[in-house]
């Protein structure tokens, strides 16, 4: 495959799935797998570009948000500032802990596909028992941190960010939109962070920038493609569950384990 038409398609792939509650790092993984993508070009260290493309996608839709939080700060008023820092507690030590395992030992297409049922079957249940009665104003400490360690284990391939936090806000009462909403206010500094950490690394960040005119294509298309797919599960999620996706992700999971079956690539 070109590698200019392999950066917009990663790129793509990241701004459409990092939203939707499908998994982008299962969908960035298999696609570099099956189409045998060049790792020092397309590994783990150009999906962070492609991840602070749609960081800074969701910055933007929710800009009015984190200023308001920013002058909540400003003023002393710690209650919504402290329940996302609090919230982003689980996923940062769990990131920094176990970051690199995972990495290493959990990005096989037979586990992807596994934690695709495993997420799908936690949106089941998330929605059945879901009152969805609360708002963000009534959100407390145990809410944020019981979002916060959902999105600890997103750390899985194939669980998805996006899905298991809304799910986790779901199982406390919240309102679907709500529960979406603060989803998001909660991987914004995570996945920040963790562009960070690259570009602290020197080693990942001179291969993240040995080919700018393939990051640039990458970062611009999952910056566009994502603003367009979060103003869209916002609308969405309003009045459509989550199970809407369940389908998808099934059927993602057994082509995966057909595919490796028939030992593709």
């Amino acid at each position: 495959m070109n590698d200019t038409f392999a950066a917009a398609l990663l790129g793509v792939i990241q701004g459409l799935t990092e939203f939707l509650p499908v998994s982008s790092t299962a969908h960035l993984a298999l696609t570099q797998y099956f189409f045998g993508l060049d790792p020092d070009r397309f590994g783990l260290t150009f999906d962070v570009a492609l991840h602070m493309g749609t960081a800074l996608a969701v910055l933007l839709y929710f800009f009015s948000t984190w200023v308001g939080l920013l002058r909540d700060l400003l003023a002393r008023r710690w209650r919504m500032p402290g329940l996302v820092i609090a919230g982003t507690i689980p996923a940062a030590v769990v990131g920094v802990l176990l970051q690199s395992l995972v990495e290493r030992e959990l990005r096989g297409p037979l586990l992807m596909a596994a934690m695709l049922v495993v997420g799908s079957l936690i949106f089941i249940a998330a929605e059945a028992i879901a009152r969805r009665t609360r708002t963000m104003e009534s959100l407390g400490l145990a809410d944020a941190l019981f979002m916060g360690s959902a999105q600890a284990i997103a750390l899985l391939p194939g669980i998805s960010r996006s899905g298991i936090t809304i799910s986790a806000g779901l199982a406390r009462g919240l309102e679907r939109a709500d529960a979406t909403r603060f989803s998001f206010l909660l991987a914004t500094p995570i996945i920040l962070g963790a562009g960070a950490k690259t570009l602290l690394d020197l080693r990942k960040a001179e291969s993240l920038f040995a080919r700018p005119d393939l990051v640039a294509i990458g970062f611009v298309l999952s910056f566009a493609t994502g603003l367009a797919t979060v103003a869209f599960l916002m609308r969405f999620l309003r009045t459509h569950s989550l199970i809407w996706f369940v389908p998808y992700r099934l059927i993602l999971a057994t082509l995966v384990a057909i595919a490796v079956a028939l030992g593709t690539p």
